[in-house]
């Protein structure tokens, strides 16, 4: 009897370690991104002439339309988590301000990734569904394939001379080049662990037009689809265009 008594309370424990065991496991969570604008810290306004270029040019942004692809998030050891395959984002449409992944695996993520842009896999005609909004992003360059990364467009006055003129910034893959921009930003480490967390980027519109390259209106004119030394500008501008305004638990 005594022996059976001992099993039985070995056995008890056994189970209850188990048991707690589980409940000390880390569950997955839900990560969501949300993407906003601001103009060298001034929130986005549109068709207002309020903003100035460092070319010297009062500027108004009419529309904003892109793409962003391959969003990653990245533990210190290079662990990968892909959130989100290819995110289309309208800047005057609140339903493409974020996107979210459920089952995000546990972990302390200290790196956001993603592309600026569709790579040279998905940028290729019919690369993406045959939506209306991907259709109305298509690249009309003949001999060049896919869609188009970035809709910027704008009216500017001439050196604030009362010359209003329109501007279209519209980047994608020409002349046989791939400008995408791999973007990679440092995270304040959040842990997932069975919780909800909110990544806010920004993506700062004056940085188009100044850093490191001056870009003037008046150089490159309304069209550059076509022109890889404008898009080149642009590309290496692109690079300082989106930061980290916060990271919470939501």
């Amino acid at each position: 009897m005594k022996t059976f008594k001992i099993m039985a309370v070995a056995m008890f424990a056994l189970s209850m370690f188990a048991f707690l065991g589980c409940d000390d496991e880390k569950q997955p969570g839900f990560v969501t991104v949300y993407l906003d604008h601001d103009v060298a810290g001034e929130a986005l306004e549109f068709d207002n002439i309020k903003y100035t270029s460092k070319a010297g040019h009062p500027f108004s942004v009419a529309r904003l339309k892109y793409y962003v692809s391959n969003v990653t998030l990245l533990e210190a050891d290079g662990t990968a988590f892909e959130i989100k395959d290819v995110h289309y984002r309208d800047a005057a449409e609140a339903s493409t301000r974020s996107f979210s992944a459920t089952n995000v695996p546990s972990g302390k993520y200290e790196k956001i990734s993603f592309i600026y842009g569709l790579d040279e896999t998905v940028n290729v005609d019919g690369g993406l569904p045959n939506t209306q909004t991907n259709i109305n992003m298509e690249w009309p360059i003949p001999g060049d394939q896919g869609y188009h990364y970035m809709k910027l467009e704008g009216k500017y006055d001439s050196l604030g001379m009362g010359v209003i003129k329109n501007f279209n910034l519209h980047t994608g893959a020409t002349m046989g080049n791939q400008n995408y921009i791999k973007i990679s930003l440092p995270l304040s480490a959040f842990s997932v662990d069975g919780n909800t967390w909110g990544i806010y980027l920004e993506m700062d519109i004056n940085e188009w037009l100044e850093n490191p390259n001056t870009w003037d209106f008046e150089e490159f004119g309304p069209m550059i689809m076509m022109n890889q030394n404008a898009q080149e500008v642009l590309k290496a501008n692109g690079s300082t265009v989106f930061k980290i305004d916060k990271v919470e638990k939501e």
